[in-house]
């Protein structure tokens, strides 16, 4: 009977598996390189994910417990608010707008600024 023998996909060192779907000689080897792969994963991502957190930030900060607000554009700009970027749309009153997770961001006039908490989410 042959012994089944794999490489390590982090290591490389070739072992013999004690369970048909092990990929690692060691459990810490798995760990390790799963660790490493989302590592580079949020690596890839932050260009993105750090400005739309901040933007979060920025309207948690202001919302606090409230479910809406109004505000003029340019405080939220001054505040570091990146217009540009949304996570997604979503209908409100019959129309289409921007959102930013679980924030619908409402455009009343060319100025004003209606935040407003979605419970969806």
């Amino acid at each position: 009977m042959k012994k089944d023998i794999r490489k390590d996909l982090l290591t490389g060192e070739e072992f013999v598996p004690k369970k048909s779907s092990q990929r690692f000689a060691t459990p810490q080897n798995r760990i390790k390189y799963n660790n490493e792969k989302a590592s580079q994963m949020r690596l890839q991502r932050a260009f993105i994910d750090k400005p739309l957190h901040h933007n979060r930030t920025i309207l948690l900060d202001l919302l606090g417990t409230k479910k809406e607000l109004i505000i003029h554009q340019e405080f939220l700009r001054g505040r570091g608010y990146d217009f540009h970027l949304t996570t997604h749309s979503d209908m409100w009153e019959g129309k289409m707008v921007h959102c930013l997770y679980e924030f619908m961001i409402i455009k009343i006039n060319n100025e004003q600024i209606k935040l407003l908490k979605n419970d969806r989410y």
